[in-house]
């Protein structure tokens, strides 16, 4: 078995801002064929920092400017009804505003692994791989791209 790794950063957009990063997880695998003639196998793509995830999700304006927020929301609310930035204990700790924030990305997961199969990913049509910030602040984030197999 081959492994090939590739390395990718991306500017993030702060309280659930989204990425297609499709392609660059294709993109990786044609790298990884073509330098290391690797054709079936798996990808995992693995985002560094606590507070961002990987995920697949129909990448439509729905979901991706209103309903994943309005549901992680539900889960790890980041203002009250009033506007105020909700209290957790995280933030006595490093004296921020980010524990929503840490609780919303162990809901979902800093990787994801794929398979894919004479060099193209295994997806449907409307699955998408997407890098999710969960910062309450606009980041540069870095996925880890590793393709493994023969």
């Amino acid at each position: 078995m081959s492994v090939h790794t590739v390395m990718k950063q991306y500017n993030t957009k702060a309280h659930m801002g989204m990425i297609d990063v499709t392609e660059d997880f294709q993109g990786a695998i044609d790298e990884a064929l073509n330098v290391k003639d690797i054709k079936n196998g798996i990808i995992t793509g693995f985002t560094t920092g606590g507070v961002a995830g990987l995920t697949t999700l129909e990448f439509e304006p729905g979901i991706v400017y209103n309903d994943l927020k309005a549901a992680m929301d539900i889960f790890s609310p980041y203002i009250d009804e009033t506007g105020r930035v909700i209290h957790y204990k995280h933030h006595d700790t490093w004296h921020d505003d980010n524990g929503s924030s840490h609780i919303k990305a162990a809901l979902l997961s800093p990787f994801i692994t794929i398979p894919f199969v004479n060099g193209k990913l295994t997806i449907g049509p409307w699955q998408n791989l997407t890098l999710i910030e969960c910062d309450t602040r606009d980041r540069v984030r870095e996925i880890v791209f590793q393709v493994m197999g023969e």
